[in-house]
């Protein structure tokens, strides 16, 4: 990956670390914090840390003045320049969208200190300097880097991080022994995880955990071997609820069977093109067979004619398939439940009509003619 490029990440993954507002990791695994902070998120005050007053919002608003690579990360001591001395701080905490370094949060105190990047020296330990006159002792004092300088970042394909070497070109106060030497420093020990705590009452025995509890069965997993023998009804229902009583599958209990098949997505991108491919084929052999059939009787027709007929049929054919499978589609179950409630529906109201003609009786009136031939 070259050392210039900022990988792209999701925008959740993005947000999702911007409202962390800081991280403890030291390493660096992404860019993510150079990319720019959507507007919205700018504009809302409860994203911005407690720190800093909500009117200012994001203290760095421009990607370009973030800084890539830090070299003050959490475990490293540093001294804060101004009016606080040489008290030491150790960083807790680094927010890499805006430069700042936190420190632990003090007793009696709302939020945690925090401080730009630029006003933190990093402490590099306590170098021997020579005694001051009048004196034969030796003194140790503290030394901190006032400029640091870096290997080039390669990126390590194991650990997924970038990694370089960090070095003081210039200390505060100058050290003898290395005028002008580069002195390397090393990066803070990432503490251990702590161990797990004894097992307790709720907690499952490693034993346990670790026994093999899974038989596999005793046929043969080959496709090209028989499979098992198919149980009744009554063979079933015994074998399951009473498994103690010479079930029908014998030493081994009963499982699905080849389930790759089943268990796979029939929806992903290689089954779709796969039965979009089977459906070319069966198109063109088709269309192959319609003009074999045209092209074997010809009945006084030119080839270009017979095969223009057996391209007309191909196509009917094609259609109706289509309108098929679009009515199967259409005919769900609750589709065919209502036809199937409106089919009876109408059937009861024929047969209702009907038995209303049979038995209808009219009444003998002073209008009424009985024909003819009707008569007794």
């Amino acid at each position: 990956m070259p050392q210039g490029t900022v990988p792209k990440a999701p925008l959740t993954k993005f947000l999702k670390d911007r409202l962390r507002a800081g991280t403890t990791f030291p390493w660096t695994t992404n860019f993510n914090h150079l990319r720019r902070v959507p507007r919205h998120l700018k504009q809302n005050s409860k994203y911005v840390h407690d720190s800093f007053d909500p009117e200012k919002k994001l203290s760095v608003h421009i990607p370009k003045d973030r800084i890539k690579f830090w070299n003050i990360v959490p475990g490293d001591f540093v001294r804060v320049r101004g009016r606080y001395g040489n008290k030491l701080r150790e960083v807790y905490k680094i927010r890499r969208l805006e430069n700042i370094v936190e420190f632990p949060t003090p007793e009696n105190a709302r939020s945690p200190p925090a401080y730009s990047y630029a006003s933190c020296q990093l402490f590099m330990g306590e170098y021997e300097f020579p005694p001051l006159p009048g004196s034969t002792e030796p003194r140790r004092l503290p030394v901190f880097a006032e400029r640091i300088g870096t290997t080039p970042p390669l990126y390590n394909h194991v650990s997924h991080r970038w990694e370089w070497q960090r070095f003081a070109t210039r200390t505060n106060p100058v050290i003898p022994e290395h005028r002008g030497e580069h002195i390397i420093i090393p990066w803070p020990e990432v503490p251990e995880k702590p161990a797990p705590a004894p097992a307790g009452l709720y907690d499952t025995p490693k034993e346990e955990v670790t026994r093999v509890t899974y038989i596999p069965p005793s046929f043969s997993h080959k496709l090209s071997a028989p499979l098992p023998r198919v149980p009744t009804e009554d063979e079933y229902i015994a074998g399951m609820a009473h498994p103690t009583k010479k079930p029908w599958f014998g030493n081994s209990p009963p499982v699905e069977m080849y389930l790759h098949r089943e268990l796979t997505n029939p929806h992903s991108r290689a089954k779709k093109m796969k039965r979009w491919q089977s459906h070319l084929t069966y198109r063109k052999s088709l269309l192959r067979d319609y003009i074999t059939a045209e092209m074997r009787e010809l009945n006084g027709r030119s080839s270009k004619e017979a095969k223009a007929e057996a391209v007309f049929k191909w196509r009917e054919k094609l259609s109706a398939q289509d309108e098929a499978e679009r009515r199967r589609r259409w005919l769900t179950l609750a589709v065919a439940e209502k036809a199937k409630k409106k089919q009876a529906r109408k059937t009861k109201r024929e047969a209702r009509r009907r038995d209303q003609l049979t038995q209808l009786e009219l009444l003998e009136g002073p209008n009424q003619v009985i024909p003819k031939d009707l008569h007794p």
